[in-house]
C-alpha cells in the first residue's frame, strides 16, 4: 500500500505524534519519561533520519532510529527486515519482532541502533562464531572469552564497537564497503601514525589492521581521561594540535574556505525548505562568513576537521586525540575555532585554550562553527533560545 505525503505529517511533527510515542513504547518494552529529538540527518537520496534519545525512569536513555518514509512506509520496512536477514549481513539474530518498527499513519520506521543493512560488519556484533574468527585472525591466536558492544552507530553510514577480550580491549570502525571510503581513511590514519613517530605532544589510536571485506578497521585503545582544560590541559591540547598541524603528510584530501561555506549554505537551504523564518534571520550572517571563508588563503596544514571536547584525551600531561575521518589538509586555524565554538555551546570556559592559540583566522572559523551548530540543533529538540544563543554570539564574533 502505497502512502502519500497528503496524509502523513513532516517528519519534524511526525516524532512528537502520541502513536511514535506508543510505538517507542512498545520497541523498548517500557515507558520512556520522555521522547527527545537528539538529531536529523539529510543523508542525500535516502530518507531523512531522526535520532531519537527515550529518557527512562531510573535515569538511563536508549536510542532509537527513525526514517521518515512518507512513501511505501511498509514496503522500505519490509525491505531492510529482508536484507538484514540475509547471511551475508549477519545480523538476523537481532531482528525480533519489536526491531523494526512501522508507526502508523507518521510515516515514520523505527528502528534499534545496531541494525544496520549497509554495515554488514555489524555482524561481528551478533554473531559470536563469526566475530571469534574475525578477532583470531586480527590477533594469531584465539581470543578466549570476549565481548563485543555497539559504541556509536550512524545508520547507513558508520559504526564503532568495542572488543573486550581477557588481556586487550580494541575498537572496531565500520564503514559502508561499497566504496573505498573505510580503507582511504584508514591509509590515511595509518600515515599520520608512522609519521608521528616519537612524537612528545600528540598521541592518536593504533592502527592494528583492517578486513576490507566486512569494512572494518581495528584500533588500540587511547589512554587518558576527558580533559577539565584548566591551564595545564588546555596547553596539552594547543601542544597536539600544533604537533599534528606541523607534521608533513602528503596525499589529504583539501578542505578549503569555500567547501566550508559551501556546507553552511547546504544547511541554509534546509532551513528555508523546513523553517523558514530561522533561515531569514540567518541569511544575512552565513552570506558573510561564507563570502569570508570564500576568500581564505592561508596555507594549509594537517587538520583533524572535527575537533571537539569529546575527542580530546589527556594521559601523563599530553593530549590524545580520536576519530581522524575528517583528517585533511586546511587552515590551519580551523580546528582551533571549531573547538572553541563546541566550547561555547558546551559551557566550557574558552580562556585557558584561547590564550594557548597563536594561529589567525581562528575568530572566522569560530563564527563559522557557530552557525553550522545553529542549524544543526535547529532540527532537534534543542530550545529555540539554544539556537538564538549560538547566533547572537556568531554575530558578536562578527562585531569584535
Amino acid at each position: 500500500m502505497t502512502t502519500t505525503t497528503d496524509t502523513m505529517p513532516s517528519f519534524l511533527d511526525a516524532w512528537q505524534n502520541p502513536r511514535t510515542f506508543d510505538a517507542v513504547c512498545h520497541v523498548l518494552q517500557r515507558r520512556p519519561r520522555r521522547l527527545v529529538l537528539e538529531r536529523t540527518h539529510f543523508p542525500g537520496n535516502r530518507p531523512v533520519q531522526l535520532v531519537l534519545r527515550a529518557d527512562m525512569a531510573d535515569g538511563s536513555f536508549k536510542t532509537l532510529f527513525a526514517e521518515h518514509c512518507p512513501h511505501d512506509t511498509r514496503a522500505h520496512a519490509d525491505q531492510a527486515r529482508a536484507s538484514l536477514f540475509k547471511s551475508r549481513n549477519g545480523q538476523r539474530s537481532g531482528l525480533d519482532d519489536r526491531a523494526i518498527h512501522v508507526v502508523d499513519g507518521s510515516g515514520l520506521i523505527l528502528r534499534r541502533p545496531g541494525l544496520d543493512e549497509r554495515l554488514p560488519g555489524l555482524r561481528l556484533l551478533h554473531d559470536p562464531s563469526f566475530a571469534r574468527e574475525r578477532f583470531q585472525n586480527l590477533i594469531g591466536r584465539d581470543p578466549g572469552r570476549f565481548d563485543v558492544e555497539l559504541v556509536a552507530h550512524r545508520l547507513g553510514k558508520r559504526a564503532v564497537l568495542r572488543a573486550t577480550l581477557p588481556d586487550r580491549t580494541f575498537y572496531v570502525r565500520l564503514r559502508v564497503i561499497k566504496s573505498n571510503d573505510g580503507q582511504d581513511r584508514l591509509l590515511r590514519h595509518r600515515t599520520l601514525w608512522n609519521n608521528l613517530g616519537d612524537q612528545p605532544d600528540l598521541r592518536i589510536p593504533e592502527p592494528l589492521g583492517s578486513m576490507p571485506e566486512i569494512g572494518a578497521s581495528f584500533f588500540g585503545v587511547l589512554p587518558g581521561v576527558m580533559p577539565e582544560f584548566h591551564s595545564a590541559h588546555s596547553a596539552a591540547t594547543a601542544r597536539a594540535i600544533s604537533n599534528l598541524q606541523g607534521l608533513a603528510l602528503d596525499g589529504l584530501p583539501v578542505h578549503t574556505g569555500g567547501d566550508e561555506a559551501a556546507i553552511l549554505l547546504e544547511w541554509l537551504a534546509r532551513c528555508y525548505r523546513w523553517k523558514p523564518q530561522l533561515a531569514d534571520h540567518l541569511a544575512e550572517p552565513v552570506a558573510e562568513v561564507s563570502a569570508a571563508l570564500a576568500r581564505n588563503d592561508t596555507p594549509r596544514r594537517p587538520c583533524h576537521r572535527d575537533l571537539h571536547e569529546k575527542q580530546i584525551l589527556i594521559s601523563g600531561g599530553v593530549a590524545g586525540l580520536l576519530d581522524f575521518d575528517t583528517l585533511c589538509l586546511s587552515d590551519p586555524a580551523l580546528d582551533a575555532g571549531n573547538l572553541l565554538a563546541h566550547f561555547f555551546l558546551s559551557g566550557i570556559n574558552e580562556g585557558p585554550l584561547r590564550s594557548q592559540l597563536k594561529a589567525r583566522g581562528i575568530a572566522l572559523w569560530r563564527r563559522a562553527t557557530l552557525l553550522r551548530l545553529a542549524m544543526i540543533y535547529a532540527f532537534s529538540a534543542a530550545p529555540d533560545a539554544a539556537v538564538d544563543r549560538l547566533i547572537k554570539e556568531a554575530r558578536r564574533d562578527a562585531r569584535d
